[in-house]
């Protein structure tokens, strides 16, 4: 059985992990001593590693798949983190490396984002970097748009909360579906960039007002005015090579 190994086991990782238990080996990495314990109960092989324990390292590079998922606002020097990581030695035996990266990569204006598209002005610097730091060490960079699905829902931090722009379109993708590329691109060994967004874009007005009354929260205030983001997020590259999205209509799962 090979070794699949998840650093960044958080709201996706830990699902991933769950989906994949009985295809691989799992090892997760830990932030601490309640989160590993927590792993552990899972079946999991868990070490703790931060940016002041690195002890571990070793152990969890020690595998065939490696699936890298950590929010930048996580650390004082993410950057450095990651450096840390791809400069292992171990690395470079690794089968294949999944790098989760976010579609905030694009300019924050208006226009339909592919991957083709040379971003020269980044909505997020740090994920900027960071993708200039890993791209040439990773076989699979995912940007991922907003995750939904289970627990996540749009509207519910806004509840009662002003609005701006609400006809400005949203761009999202379930968990599920960011599960089921990671396992389509090891099945059939691809490698290169890929946004992750499905095909519907409903604006915020829409889907927050909706999900108001489906989860029972307050309404937000929407303030009306006539400017809004035309901004689209094109994840169709990975279904032009077979994959299929589950979960395009938000109002519906």
């Amino acid at each position: 059985m090979k070794t699949f190994t998840i650093l960044g086991t958080g709201w996706l990782g830990f699902e991933l992990a769950k989906v994949l238990k009985n295809k691989y080996k799992i090892k997760v990495s830990s932030r601490n001593d309640e989160k590993q314990k927590i792993y552990e109960e899972e079946g999991f092989t868990s070490y703790i590693l931060n940016e002041q324990n690195l002890d571990f390292l070793e152990e969890l590079l020690d595998t065939n798949y490696l699936f890298i998922n950590y929010p930048p606002s996580k650390f004082e020097n993410y950057l450095n983190f990651l450096e840390k990581i791809y400069n292992h030695e171990k690395i470079k035996n690794i089968e294949k490396i999944i790098f989760i990266s976010s579609t905030s990569i694009y300019p924050n204006i208006i226009g339909n984002f592919d991957e083709k598209y040379k971003i020269t002005d980044s909505s997020s610097k740090i994920v900027f970097d960071a993708e200039k730091l890993i791209e040439n060490k990773s076989n699979i960079i995912f940007r991922v748009s907003a995750l939904v699905g289970e627990n996540r829902y749009f509207g519910k931090r806004s509840a009662n909360k002003i609005v701006e722009f609400p006809e400005s379109l949203i761009n999202f993708v379930h968990r599920n579906d960011v599960i089921s590329a990671t396992k389509f691109v090891i099945e059939n060994n691809l490698t290169g960039i890929f946004n992750l967004c499905s095909k519907e874009h409903p604006t915020k007005k829409e889907i927050y007002s909706f999900n108001s009354k489906k989860y029972n929260f307050d309404i937000p205030i929407f303030l009306d005015n006539n400017f809004f983001l035309d901004r689209k997020i094109d994840g169709s590259k990975i279904e032009n090579l077979g994959f299929k999205y589950k979960y395009n209509d938000v109002f519906s799962f």
